[in-house]
């Protein structure tokens, strides 16, 4: 056993932690984790893998940072290992991200600076998060994902694998991306949208697979965008149709 009890938590002798770094009590935290100085871990939390969460970081109650993928998951249960002893892709955490409570987010992510997320929300693998970005309470991000900075992710969007976000969008509540044009009835490539720089989508909006919103596109709420746009396009309806320049 490679845990020792500190503050009724489990810390692996071999991570590396600040002195200045707030545990609460009833953590788990792997040999691969470091973690820098006056960063807080809230009670529950549970740390695997490769990662390292930079300085002046809240977690919150009850994350998971770092869960393993699938393939890592068989391995562990294979090779009968403690998920302390996990060993991953690094997953970084960058400098004043404010993680809230019972969020997961998966090995092999990279979320930058001054990022924050409400509660419940979920990123999966191989994902890269931007600068100042806000991800909302139970939003899901499916892995293999790109969102650039300053992105704003309201409550409840859902973004499937493949899309690839832009800088200083701005995504309503309950908006949808999609990346399956078939439901799984044919064969078909996954492929997700593209949105690009200083796109809207309004509430309830949904965008099709490998459709590209141009620079400064507006979609109005509810609409399900079948169709590429044009720069500063303003578009609406079921199918969304072009409103105006």
């Amino acid at each position: 056993m490679n845990l020792e009890r500190k503050n009724l938590s489990f810390i692996h002798k071999k991570a590396f932690i600040h002195e200045t770094v707030f545990i609460d009590d009833f953590t788990a935290i792997g040999k691969g984790v470091k973690i820098e100085s006056d960063v807080y871990i809230s009670m529950g939390v549970k740390i695997y893998g490769n990662a390292l969460i930079h300085s002046d970081t809240y977690i919150g109650e009850n994350c998971i940072i770092g869960h393993p993928q699938r393939v890592d998951l068989l391995a562990l249960i294979k090779d009968k290992k403690e998920i302390t002893d996990f060993e991953s892709p690094l997953i970084t955490i960058g400098k004043e991200c404010a993680i809230r409570a019972s969020s997961i987010i998966y090995s092999e992510v990279i979320i930058g600076d001054k990022c924050q997320t409400g509660h419940n929300v979920m990123i999966r693998e191989k994902t890269t998060v931007g600068n100042s970005t806000l991800i909302g309470t139970n939003t899901i991000i499916d892995g293999n994902v790109v969102i650039g900075n300053n992105v704003s992710i309201q409550t409840g969007v859902y973004i499937p694998l493949y899309s690839k976000i832009g800088n200083n969008v701005f995504m309503g509540p309950y908006s949808k991306l999609t990346n399956d044009k078939y439901m799984m009835r044919k064969e078909f490539d996954l492929n997700g949208p593209k949105i690009e720089d200083y796109v809207s989508l309004g509430a309830n909006s949904v965008i099709m697979p490998g459709i590209t919103l141009k620079r400064g596109t507006i979609v109005g709420a509810g609409s399900v965008v079948t169709k590429n746009t044009e720069e500063n396009d303003i578009v609406v309806g079921n199918p969304a149709k072009l409103l105006k320049k």
